[in-house]
């Protein structure tokens, strides 16, 4: 399976590093469904896990499993965890493409925050949104599941909308019921001038 997400890795503090030593309860496997009676979110990417953090305590109603590759900002989320102790929070630290291959229940949502948008042509096959990504989304979302993709960059949003024109399983839509916080990706995308863009789905 190709990557979707880059090599970076960030230096890990000792801090990051007991966390990540942690048989934490929020740690969740593929394998095994949250025990939940609130609708399931999948975040894809949740980065230094800052906004992702005040997601979580902002939409309670909500169960969120965090899927993030990076050890440094799993270890920031699993931190903030065992501080807050929220009852809706599940982390998984791997690829989110292998997580939504395993599990065998449907999710009512799915956000993916500014996801890499691997700039270069070379890359293109890097990039996390596909067809065969769509699909795989088909097969786990909820019949009146919702998408969220957010990105400020001008590439991958023509790669995304590119995407979309050619697929028939998605319609886009207007509203989201989920809030967000503006993250550390999304400030620095508004800092540099870039347009932000939101696609919102939903199955035809």
């Amino acid at each position: 399976m190709i990557k979707t997400f880059s090599s970076r890795a960030g230096r890990l503090s000792s801090t990051n590093k007991n966390y990540l030593s942690l048989q934490s309860n929020c740690l969740i496997s593929p394998e095994t469904k949250p025990k939940t009676n609130y609708p399931i979110v999948i975040d894809i990417g949740f980065g230094d896990a800052q906004s992702f953090s005040e997601d979580v305590l902002i939409n309670k109603k909500y169960c969120f499993i965090g899927i993030e590759p990076y050890k440094k900002g799993f270890a920031r989320a699993v931190e903030f965890y065992e501080k807050e102790k929220p009852k809706n929070l599940f982390l998984y630290n791997g690829d989110a493409r292998e997580f939504l291959e395993i599990i065998d229940y449907e999710v009512s949502f799915v956000r993916i925050h500014f996801p890499d948008p691997w700039p270069k042509k070379k890359h293109i096959k890097r990039r996390l949104i596909s067809q065969n990504f769509l699909h795989l989304l088909d097969q786990k979302i909820s019949k009146k599941g919702k998408i969220e993709i957010i990105t400020d960059s001008k590439i991958y949003q023509d790669h995304i909308e590119e995407i979309l024109d050619a697929q028939k399983i998605f319609k886009q839509i207007d509203s989201f019921e989920i809030s967000y916080e503006v993250s550390t990706f999304h400030r620095k995308g508004l800092k540099k001038g870039h347009e932000v863009k939101k696609y919102i789905l939903t199955k035809i």
